[in-house]
């Protein structure tokens, strides 16, 4: 069984323009996020999928900088550009994670896939319902299960937002991660200026460090919560549901 992760990122953003080359402790903000994924035990590979826009030259270089793939697809069918990478990776399963989220987390990540594997499913996720915080949402997926979900649909939103198709149908066997205390409501994604304050704090916070994991982000929120007021008027999933690439 193969597994690979696939990051959906461009810099094309209505809300915060080219955030994910924007510099945290002087890394653009995806390189933060790769080198957290990158701890991952149980990922084979980690491939960057972008779209065909030529904005995205500045993201695909520095990524390949990194000696990492970065493979370019669909700009609106985002479902198609996941399943071409995975096709051309030889890829049995999927792990999705979108760019706007660089405080990923390893364990929790390894945490999904061992549930993942151990029973078996089509789509093992912590967002169905969400009870991490927003910005720390992981899914594992069956390459057979997102084209027999290609398959299916016509919507643009289901093509768009990946695995919307696969939660909402009865078609799929489906697991969900759930968290012993329920922070859904804590926001560390980016996909505004007030959310980029956010997660700028903490990396400079725990800087030089950037391997903290989610427990530690929790201690922080506790002992400095003027770290985390910029966005926090903002509600989970404001704006679209992943809207992120």
């Amino acid at each position: 069984m193969k597994i690979i992760a696939i990051i959906q990122a461009r810099m094309g953003s209505t809300r915060l323009e080219n955030k994910v080359m924007k510099p945290i402790n002087a890394k653009p903000m995806i390189e933060l996020l790769l080198m957290r994924l990158a701890k991952s035990k149980l990922i084979q590979k980690i491939v960057v999928a972008t779209s065909k826009d030529k904005k995205n030259l500045p993201l695909i270089k520095h990524v390949e900088s990194l000696g990492l793939s970065c493979e370019q697809g669909s700009e609106d069918d985002v479902l198609d550009r996941y399943i071409q990478v995975a096709d051309s990776y030889q890829s049995d399963v999927v792990v999705r994670i979108t760019g706007d989220c660089p405080l990923v987390d390893p364990i929790l990540v390894d945490k999904c896939i061992e549930k993942f594997i151990q029973l078996d499913v089509d789509y093992c996720s912590n967002i169905n319902p969400p009870t991490f915080p927003d910005g720390f949402d992981v899914e594992v997926i069956k390459l057979s299960a997102l084209k027999k979900s290609y398959e299916s649909i016509t919507s643009k939103f289901d093509k768009e937002h990946v695995t919307t198709h696969i939660i909402s149908s009865g078609s799929f066997s489906k697991f969900n991660i759930a968290n012993d205390k329920n922070f859904s409501d804590l926001r560390l994604t980016v996909d505004n200026p007030e959310d980029f304050e956010v997660i700028k704090n903490v990396f400079e916070y725990f800087s030089p460090d950037v391997y903290f994991d989610l427990k530690d982000v929790l201690i922080l929120k506790e002992k400095k919560p003027n770290l985390f007021l910029a966005n926090s008027k903002i509600k989970r999933n404001q704006g679209h549901i992943m809207n992120t690439g």
